[in-house]
């Protein structure tokens, strides 16, 4: 099975130091290769923790823990996923957040869960109201820098300009 072997962050964002700037290099290329039909699995394993550990923060921030829970579907391999970026970034509150919330949604039925999914989003207040944890608001940590700082002091970084970024994408995908 080929695997892509780089985390790529365009010189650009990568010379800002802006946080965002450098998640979004790294969202571009995750974006790109899967929109090129390049499995999840394909992808360079801790830039796609990165673009998930996003995705979740993202998530939670804007719509709540319940939407995210609602929205991932609690899909294990995506919980794994972000519990090893979390890991790996040394997110402590974050982790410590993220596995609390891994041992509710455990101690929930399946049939409960089911009932949840199954709904439109909202509907099934009783279960979202459970699985709604504010805590999420006393979390002091920058999330956003921690991942960015994760990347950037990545082995397998490769800072490149934009026609390098696309000229290894495309020989990659071809």
């Amino acid at each position: 099975m080929r695997e892509f072997n780089y985390i790529l962050i365009s010189e650009g964002a990568f010379n800002t130091n802006a946080a965002q700037d450098i998640l979004n290099s790294n969202i571009s290329v995750v974006n790109y290769l899967r929109s090129s039909e390049v499995g999840d699995d394909e992808l360079h394993p801790d830039a796609f923790a990165s673009y998930c550990v996003d995705y979740y923060l993202n998530l939670v921030e804007s719509e709540g823990l319940a939407s995210f829970i609602y929205n991932s579907k609690w899909d294990l391999d995506l919980i794994e996923i972000i519990h090893a970026g979390l890991t790996a970034m040394e997110a402590k509150e974050h982790l410590e957040y993220f596995e609390k919330q891994m041992r509710r949604v455990k101690a929930f039925s399946n049939i409960k869960l089911k009932k949840f999914f199954d709904a439109a989003l909202g509907k099934e207040k009783e279960t979202m109201t459970l699985l709604e944890d504010n805590s999420f608001k006393d979390i002091s940590e920058d999330l956003r820098a921690l991942n960015a700082t994760w990347l950037k002091s990545h082995p397998d970084l490769k800072v490149v300009s934009l026609d390098e970024m696309q000229s290894i994408i495309s020989d990659f995908i071809e």
